[in-house]
């Protein structure tokens, strides 16, 4: 394990770049080539939920979102048990092995929680809760650390909801009821910023007036989460925090759809806002992906030529808005190299090089995928026949790329072929034994050196 501070420069690198190819892999669906990237991700860089979402999607993704229940008996607190930092790791890497054969086990989801509490990851804590209460929604204890720890990073909406939970699995639970008035009493606080003598009058106004029957309708019946909001935007349709309370809410549960229609609200009481655009943006990516997700499975049943076009139909949608919501991004964030690499790979897809190799140049600005950048600006160059230029980039590619990147392979292969092709075989003979010692079954690689030899001889 290691703290942010702790980590080299260096090492931030080399994890960046195993996180991209880990991303790569899993677009690929090879799930378990991911998970080994982003276990020792997260396992390194354990404060980072970056690394930890991808770690439990890849999972979740792999076993296709089949919910299993957890295999543990009781359930053992990370926090609980770990009284020292190195126990805390020990429960830690426990947990995440146990989570990689099932990544809804809600105990090993909680005692990770409890375990990065204890080492101070608090975010990446929440993240384990919020995925145990995701796993299984009526699980009462898991609801409990939930809420709390929701409640502590001010998320009172969030902790909200998993009281209702509990009150919906244990209605007489007055421990559950107390929470759930305490907590929104502290959401009206909060959202007031009122200075501490008047959030006191605030909180004695609020018990009088009997908080819980804003969580009820007039038969007493406690309302969910979704009735709440929604109470509220006909309350305050102006409100536009009602709106994207209720997206994201839609959006965690992977009801896209209905996300979709609640950021079309936001964006029209923003006034075209450039965050909600971005947002919308996002959940009709979603929506769309998981279309095609659907439709490539019910094609691997059916062999039906009609959900065929329906895959492909859908397909371009997907790809369109995937591009839309990039160019949008980039509009936004000119800076962000991050969305200019992911554009470059889109037109270099598309065969728009020209294009590409700009997107990949502004790319360039980023230490951690330089490297992949120079190499795909050399394939670029390659596509449009400057072969000078392709070479260029792809010998430099080589020196930037770590040993162990499988892009420095790649970069080795590409300036041997393309030096044989051009007739250059001193050059293909060169950077064809450097990968030839690193490995020798690389593609056609035994091929291509018998040919630059044979060349050598005539």
């Amino acid at each position: 394990m290691s703290s942010e501070s702790t980590i080299s420069p260096e090492e931030r690198e080399r994890l960046q770049r195993l996180y991209t190819n880990g991303n790569k892999q899993m677009m690929n669906q090879n799930y378990d080539y991911a998970n080994d990237m982003f276990r020792e991700c997260f396992l390194r860089d354990s404060g980072n939920i970056i690394y930890l979402k991808s770690f439990l999607d890849n999972l979740r993704r792999k076993y296709g979102e089949k919910k299993k229940k957890s295999i543990l008996g009781g359930f053992l607190s990370g926090k609980k048990e770990a009284s020292t930092e190195k126990k805390a790791e020990a429960i830690l890497k426990s947990g995440v092995e146990s989570l990689q054969s099932n990544p809804w086990n809600v105990n090993a989801l909680l005692s990770s929680g409890g375990a990065c509490e204890v080492l101070g990851y608090h975010d990446s804590a929440v993240e384990f809760y919020k995925a145990a209460v995701d796993s299984e929604p009526s699980n009462v204890e898991a609801n409990k650390i939930c809420a709390k720890a929701l409640r502590e990073n001010a998320d009172f909406d969030g902790a909200l909801v998993c009281v209702m939970r509990i009150l919906k699995a244990k209605p007489n639970d007055m421990d559950a009821a107390k929470m759930q008035k305490d907590i929104t009493i502290e959401k009206t606080i909060h959202k007031g910023q009122y200075a501490s003598g008047n959030a006191n009058k605030i909180r004695e106004t609020v018990q009088n007036q009997n908080v819980v029957a804003e969580n009820e309708d007039a038969m007493g019946r406690t309302l969910t989460y979704i009735e709440q909001v929604e109470r509220r935007i006909k309350k305050n349709p102006n409100d536009l925090a009602n709106y994207v309370d209720l997206a994201e809410h839609y959006y965690q549960n992977v009801n896209y759809a209905k996300s979709e229609e609640y950021y079309r609200q936001a964006v029209e009481i923003s006034n075209q806002s450039a965050e909600m655009i971005e947002r919308l943006l996002d959940a009709q990516k979603q929506r769309l992906h998981a279309e095609v997700i659907k439709l490539k499975d019910e094609f691997a049943k059916s062999k039906g030529e009609s959900v065929k076009n329906e895959f492909y139909r859908v397909k371009g949608e997907f790809d369109k808005k995937n591009i839309e919501l990039v160019r949008h991004r980039i509009k936004c964030h000119p800076n962000h190299a991050g969305y200019h690499f992911e554009y470059g790979l889109m037109l270099q897809k598309q065969g728009e090089f020209r294009e590409a190799i700009a997107e990949f140049q502004n790319a360039k600005s980023d230490s951690s995928r330089k490297g992949e950048c120079v190499l795909a600006i050399g394939q670029c160059f390659q596509q449009i026949k400057q072969y000078k230029l392709a070479m260029e980039h792809y010998q430099e590619s080589v020196e930037l790329l770590a040993e162990t990147d499988e892009n420095r392979k790649k970069s080795l292969y590409l300036v041997a072929k393309l030096a044989f092709a051009l007739e250059d075989y001193d050059k293909a003979e060169e950077y064809g034994h450097r990968l030839a010692a690193i490995d020798f079954s690389y593609r056609d690689l035994g091929e291509l050196l018998d040919k630059v030899t044979q060349k050598r001889k005539i």
